[in-house]
């Protein structure tokens, strides 16, 4: 499991980022910028409520939203088949999301080479 240390460091990186964003003008802000951002601040709190877990604690809400992201994805299958595109909408930005939580878990675990 990485250094307090090393979360810290990542923690800061991402918040230095996610302020640089918030200092362009909203209305202004591509796409990709928002998600940049959405995905910065996810980061930032996953990575913060492991400050003070132990690794046993983390290992379990990595095996959670890997669990989750199998249910997800069974659920955006059965959207498909159903032809149901709001569902798929919000199927892919729920997946996306979960995503992002189990790298960044993976990322504290050093358990995969995953960069966040």
């Amino acid at each position: 499991m990485r250094s307090l240390e090393e979360i810290g460091a990542k923690i800061e990186e991402l918040n230095d980022k996610i302020a640089g964003i918030r200092a362009e003008d909203e209305e202004n802000l591509t796409n990709e910028l928002k998600v940049i951002l959405a995905g910065s601040e996810l980061q930032s709190i996953i990575l913060t409520s492991t400050l003070t877990s132990k690794e046993q604690q983390v290992r379990d809400l990595l095996d959670k939203f890997v669990q989750r992201g199998d249910e997800l994805n069974e659920r955006y299958e059965e959207a498909s088949i159903e032809d149901d595109a709001a569902a798929k909408n919000q199927l892919h930005a729920m997946i996306w999301t979960n995503d992002i939580r189990i790298d960044t878990l993976k990322w504290v675990l050093e358990e995969e080479d995953v960069g966040i």
